[in-house]
């Protein structure tokens, strides 16, 4: 009878034990993708909470209230206006308008007012979206914001923001920003800009299809290594 080779051995038994663990690892990670749908989707469907006593106190007392559906008044500050990009819409390219709202007791926060062409990016092509008086605002709070492995840096030259670098942004715009931004949601804005709900959380969750995937290559490895193997036997 004759045997696999050593290295016929170790090499399935590697891939074997590769593709065995990144089908364990997308089941864990859709569990956690599972976890945090559901704490976005409790936030949101929670009543809204006014933030302006919290934003009346230290920057680190919006942390608890990540995804949580809130409502703030104040003027929008849209000298200020900041610009996330590229983001698309109903398959045409545009960006996010982010504009800081300053409250009564002076606090500023960040709102995404939602989504514009980038042909309307100057201010004057939208002026009718631009309200001068005290406005209320209800979205979504976004306390927990990290910069992506792959997301590039602010481009000065463009004056655009891949992510939503609040100390980046209060600096470049000379303002003191709370630290988290309300996307906002899709009530119309005055003359159809920007177009808002375009930012609300939204989650895919394909992981249990990739842990198949894995599952599903590991078993025809395990069962190519057995054919070949057999074969193997019979020939001699």
């Amino acid at each position: 009878m004759r045997r696999p080779g050593l290295w016929s051995i170790c090499l399935t038994l590697f891939g074997l034990i590769l593709m065995l663990s990144l089908g364990i690892w997308q089941l864990q990670r859709m569990a956690w993708k599972d976890g945090l749908a559901a704490e976005i989707a409790a936030g949101m469907a929670a009543a809204p909470m006014s933030l302006s006593e919290k934003l009346s106190g230290q920057p680190g007392n919006l942390a608890a209230l990540n995804y949580r559906s809130v409502r703030v008044r104040g003027r929008f500050l849209h000298q200020a206006e900041a610009f996330l990009g590229p983001r698309s819409h109903q398959g045409q390219s545009g960006l996010h308008v982010l504009t800081p709202l300053r409250l009564a007791n002076g606090a500023t926060i960040l709102i995404n007012r939602g989504w514009v062409p980038n042909d309307r990016r100057d201010p004057s092509s939208r002026a009718e979206g631009q309200p001068r008086g005290e406005v209320a605002v209800q979205g979504v709070l976004r306390s927990h914001l990290k910069q992506g492995t792959w997301t590039p840096d602010y481009d000065a030259k463009a004056d655009l923001w891949f992510w939503y670098d609040i100390d980046g942004i209060a600096t470049s715009r000379g303002l003191n920003l709370r630290g988290g931004v309300v996307q906002a949601d899709g009530r119309a804005n005055p003359g159809g800009l920007p177009i808002g709900g375009v930012a609300q959380p939204a989650l895919v969750n394909n992981h249990l299809q990739y842990a198949i995937t894995w599952f599903s290559l590991s078993a025809v490895l395990l069962a190519v290594f057995l054919l070949a193997n057999r074969g193997k036997r019979e020939e001699t």
